[in-house]
């Protein structure tokens, strides 16, 4: 009964010749009206959206009409010229010197004192000196009341660059040139606030506040000043290396000392291929007593003056006033050799008389 009913519908139902409309959801849905997927419907208004976005983030970079014109708005925020590292400076300018050694230094220091922040480690600091109209090093101790060199500097000579680089409170900073006389480029090096870049630097904190040593590198090698420290701050030692060789003075100090912190200064050779062995020149206590002190060597000694023979000194003579013991005591000792060889005391005496080495006066033991 069911299917006759379905029949009689079917034959009932009105005929009509009109294209049906096309159903544009099947698109959306996907194939066979979303039965099958093929993942890919959604991406068209993912990539609308896309599109977008982008422009909306291009024209808040102040860029308008991309592919078009562009309009750049946003400038390059440049630091300003009378600043440094974020602190305020001073631009100072100083020379001394005349004619073709005229010097003339531009240099920048520390605007307010409340941003002075200077290393505790440094054991020299660079100031602008007015007085002198140029830049000093001074200890880190006598920093009061001065001008801290901080950022650009320059220095001029018969109106030629032979040197520029920058400061950071008061010591070295970034990239250091010199220049020779037909501005070539003759040495360059960087440092990192006061050390030589790539230097190793060893800390007792992990916070790496405290530094306990300064192991200095140089093109690869280690080279320049070591520097170590003792806990407090104070320095314990320094000197220059040179391919990590010792070389000329190096100084140990005290951590306290009431009249100076000075312990022991040693001597090592010039260069790395100096063999000389290291030599202990003084040794102080924590008073600044000398407790050892070296003898200078008998090369630096300067020659022996020897007293010019005079015939009217009498206190001079020996007082046994004999003839061999005045020739001894008025002439160096290689004249004895020589009068070895004279046969009798007129010839010995014509030589002498006659200004054998550089003697005028006759002695007085010979009579004329």
């Amino acid at each position: 009964m069911l299917s006759l009913n379905l029949l009689v519908q079917a034959q009932n139902k009105a005929i009509t010749v009109n294209k049906p409309l096309i159903d544009t959801s099947v698109h959306e849905k996907g194939l066979l009206n979303g039965r099958l997927s093929t993942g890919l419907e959604s991406k068209a208004a993912e990539a609308k959206k896309f599109k977008e976005d982008s422009k909306a983030f291009i024209e808040s970079l102040g860029v308008k009409d991309l592919g078009k014109k562009m309009v750049k708005t946003a400038k390059k925020k440049l630091q300003p010229r009378d600043e440094y590292a974020g602190i305020k400076t001073e631009r100072k300018l100083g020379n001394y010197g005349s004619g073709v050694r005229m010097t003339v230094e531009e240099v920048n220091v520390v605007k307010y004192v409340e941003d002075e922040a200077l290393s505790p480690y440094a054991s020299e600091i660079f100031i602008f000196d007015p007085s002198q109209s140029r830049v000093v090093s001074i200890p880190l101790k006598d920093t009061k009341n001065v001008q801290i060199c901080h950022g650009p500097f320059k220095k001029y000579v018969n109106q030629k660059l032979i040197e520029e680089g920058f400061y950071y409170m008061g010591v070295k900073d970034g990239r250091w040139e010199s220049y020779g006389s037909e501005n070539e480029l003759e040495n360059k090096v960087y440092y990192e606030k006061g050390y030589t870049a790539g230097s190793h630097i060893a800390y007792y904190d992990a916070a790496k506040k405290k530094i306990k040593e300064v192991i200095p590198r140089l093109y690869g090698k280690v080279r320049g000043t070591y520097y170590s420290f003792y806990p407090s701050g104070s320095l314990k030692e320094d000197g220059r290396m040179d391919d990590s060789v010792k070389v000329g003075r190096w100084r140990e100090y005290h951590e306290f000392g009431s009249g100076g912190r000075l312990k022991k200064e040693w001597r090592f050779g010039k260069d790395k291929f100096d063999p000389t062995e290291p030599m202990l020149i003084q040794e102080r206590d924590q008073q600044s007593k000398v407790i050892f002190q070296a003898k200078e060597p008998v090369s630096q000694h300067k020659p022996l003056q020897i007293p010019p023979m005079d015939s009217d000194d009498e206190d001079s003579e020996d007082e046994d006033g004999s003839e061999e013991t005045g020739i001894v005591r008025l002439q160096p000792i290689y004249v004895f050799t020589y009068s070895l060889s004279l046969k009798t005391r007129t010839e010995l005496h014509f030589l002498l008389s006659a200004g054998f080495q550089n003697s005028p006066l006759t002695p007085p033991d010979f009579v004329v």
